[in-house]
């Protein structure tokens, strides 16, 4: 696999995303963003009609680039300084693409990570590699949690870009979620959901899906690949639990430090036992109208996988999925869980009492 492969795959895939969003600026938007739209799709109608993954061309429009471009690109050390890059006098109006400046392109995908994203790969493929690079470079773009060591690396420019984007991507994952999954990766639930994911097929899932991207019309759908993941997560759940390679004990302390990583106010105040509203209007635990009430999903949690009432309720709401054949279709037991939240209810009206008897 050649480096301008590569370069090519990447090109006409920013380009097409490029002419997605200005499609939808056309079709959406009024005004200035409308006229910006129309004016990018012509762009894009008059100077790349086809796209040929093979041809050279697209390299050599890149290398055609002021130098200093580039050297602007590597130079830059902070990363809080990402943003800035995109103003300077000698990147904003550079064009990537035949008429098409770096601004306008921020401005469509509206997203700097994905665009230094785009960058780097363009400036380390614009060259020629040896197949060993390609494939090595390859294998660090695609690495979802840096594991791959840099050190093996030998090209310092290429290997100050590509940690670069790596600390982008994840400053970029906290300020998504607000949440550092890295605490979860040793955890039970965490392990889990990595054997999970090794056995997803993502390409039936993105069928799945289609070109409209409906995803809750997928899920709906019996026969898609969504509906085939959930039920083999809830059969793998039932069967681990069963035979005791989960413990229930350890799967609470797993959820509650997940509860602990969530952005401050998500699960109610700490000292708010009940689950209630903080009253303290203007808190950051202050329940909102509508929010979910998060600790009061933890105490029934807490309850469910203490007792063994409680989980044998847990797996009659599977439907017994031990019992059934791969892929079928998994119901919620509801008189189950009617029967639970009754228990549970009962439950803490004995708590109650016991206290305010003592």
């Amino acid at each position: 696999m050649s480096n301008q492969f590569i370069f090519n795959q990447y090109y006409i895939d920013l380009l097409k995303r490029i002419k997605s969003s200005a499609k939808n600026k056309r079709e959406n938007e009024k005004g200035d963003e409308k006229s910006f739209g129309k004016s990018i799709i012509s762009i894009i109608k008059d100077n790349y009609i086809t796209l040929d993954k093979s041809s050279d061309e697209y390299i050599l429009y890149i290398k055609s680039i002021p130098e200093d471009f580039w050297t602007s690109y590597t130079n830059f050390d902070d990363i809080n300084t990402s943003k800035d890059w995109f103003l300077a006098d000698n990147v904003k109006d550079v064009c990537i693409y035949k008429n098409i400046s770096v601004s306008s392109i921020r401005k469509l995908l509206n997203d700097d990570f994905l665009c230094h994203h785009f960058f780097t790969v363009f400036y380390l493929f614009m060259d020629e590699l040896s197949d060993d690079n390609v494939k090595l470079y390859l294998s660090v773009l695609q690495d979802t949690k840096n594991e791959i060591s840099l050190d093996i690396i030998s090209n310092e420019l290429h290997k100050k870009v590509i940690s670069r984007l790596n600390e982008l991507k994840t400053n970029k994952e906290k300020d998504t979620t607000g949440i550092d999954m890295s605490q979860m990766e040793g955890t039970m639930l965490g392990k889990l959901a990595k054997e999970i994911l090794e056995d997803v097929d993502v390409e039936k899932l993105q069928k799945s899906i289609g070109d409209k991207g409906d995803i809750l019309k997928a899920i709906g759908d019996p026969d898609s690949g969504f509906s085939e993941l959930i039920s083999n997560v809830s059969r793998k759940m039932a069967n681990k639990i069963s035979n005791g390679e989960l413990k229930q004990e350890d799967l609470l302390q797993d959820a509650i430090k997940f509860a602990a990583a969530m952005p401050g106010g998500l699960f109610g105040s700490a000292n708010n036992q009940g689950g209630g509203t903080n009253k303290n209007t203007g808190g950051a635990n202050n329940k909102q109208p509508n929010q979910p009430d998060m600790s009061s999903m933890m105490n029934m949690m807490s309850t469910m996988m203490n007792n063994k009432e409680g989980m044998d309720m847990f797996k009659n709401m599977m439907g017994n999925m031990n019992n059934q054949k791969g892929g079928s279709r998994q119901t919620i037991n509801k008189p189950a869980l009617k029967k639970l939240s009754a228990v549970n209810k009962l439950k803490s009206k004995l708590a109650k009492r016991r206290e305010e008897n003592e």
